[in-house]
């Protein structure tokens, strides 16, 4: 099983969603810059769990430690170690479902790949892995926005509903949006809660202040690095860079040049797998949380059709905390491919 990601910096993560313990080691991190864990809290704290009645009721402090690669707090060179310990962890929500292939999961494609499988919440397949991602890339978002490089990202539709633009909080700095205040996707989300149903969501991210001249043409385009980097995250299924073809305008997505600069960014900022000097535009697809509480039609390991039903504590729409995670992945990625290329001072 691959559990490291990147190229220069590399990153593995660790645990299971009803461990002890899940975390990160970075490896080939830059030495003797400042590090704080409260920096990295901060980040984590919007991804945890049950930080509204949205989200999964799992109580999880998801409270980060350091042990290796820091002194005095800035990094040595060394591999840094970074662990975050599981506390309401509800196994037994699963033992009824323990020899069930829930719908939707991984648990089938495990159990056929690997003969066994930890059924707790899915064990490794579990988006509780995804803190880890996001603890690991909270060291890199300083170094970027240094370099003039901003991402910043809105949910911009959950199923049917879209989200309008006055209900955005404080969106020159920042595209996170206050759902507690929305009456409407409250009513909404509540409404798929009730009925023991779940939601996809569209996530929107902008990456501005890049370069020309980052990525490769053909095997190393940069679009087809960020995409690997997404699709590993939970529940993502699809991908898309620039303007959606759906649109009224899409029988010409040429970008017209002038002396100036381009004249549109109809390709979100990448021609050729290179980028153009644009901000690069990403929209991501998530598909709704397949665990609900309804009964459904699937077999056990004993390959007998049965009518299962899943218990314990799950997101009604994942896309609600998921904007850390890619924000955290295409953090990695720019890093990464900034280094490997040195195109940036």
């Amino acid at each position: 099983m691959n559990n490291t990601y990147g190229e220069i910096i590399k990153i593995t993560t660790f645990g299971e969603s009803h461990g002890l313990i899940i975390g990160a080691i970075i490896d080939g991190y830059f030495y003797n810059k400042y590090i704080f864990e409260k920096t990295i809290q901060e980040k984590l704290n919007l991804r945890k769990p049950y930080t509204s009645l949205f989200s999964t009721q799992r109580k999880e402090l998801d409270k980060i430690k350091i042990f290796t690669g820091i002194f005095n707090s800035k990094t040595t060179g060394s591999p840094i170690l970074m662990i975050i310990k599981n506390h309401d962890n509800k196994s037994l929500d699963y033992n009824n479902i323990s020899k069930n292939f829930r719908p939707g999961h991984a648990d089938l494609t495990y159990q056929l790949k690997y003969k066994f499988r930890d059924y707790r919440g899915g064990g490794r397949s579990s988006a509780r892995e995804t803190a880890c991602r996001v603890a690991a890339g909270s060291f890199f978002t300083n170094i970027l926005f240094n370099k003039g490089i901003l991402i910043r990202s809105y949910i911009k539709r959950i199923g049917f509903l879209k989200i309008n633009f006055k209900y955005w909080k404080n969106i020159i700095n920042r595209f996170f949006i206050n759902i507690y205040y929305i009456k409407e996707l409250k009513e909404y989300i509540n409404n798929f809660k009730n009925s023991s149903n779940s939601s996809s969501a569209e996530i929107v991210s902008i990456i501005n202040g890049i370069k020309h001249g980052l990525g490769d043409p053909l095997y190393k385009k940069i679009d087809s690095i960020i995409s690997s980097y997404i699709l590993s995250i939970n529940a993502v299924k699809s991908i898309f860079f620039g303007i959606n073809f759906k649109n009224k305008n899409s029988f010409n997505i040429k970008d017209e040049i002038s002396k100036f600069g381009f004249l549109s960014n109809n390709n979100g900022g990448i021609l050729g797998g290179i980028s153009n000097g644009q901000p690069i535009i990403i929209k991501i697809i998530f598909k709704p949380t397949s665990s609900t509480s309804k009964k459904i039609n699937t077999i056990n390991e004993n390959n007998e059709e049965i009518i299962s039903k899943t218990y314990g504590r799950h997101d009604p729409c994942v896309g609600l905390r998921a904007i850390p995670i890619i924000e955290s992945m295409i953090s990695t990625v720019l890093i990464n491919t900034i280094l490997k290329k040195k195109i940036y001072d």
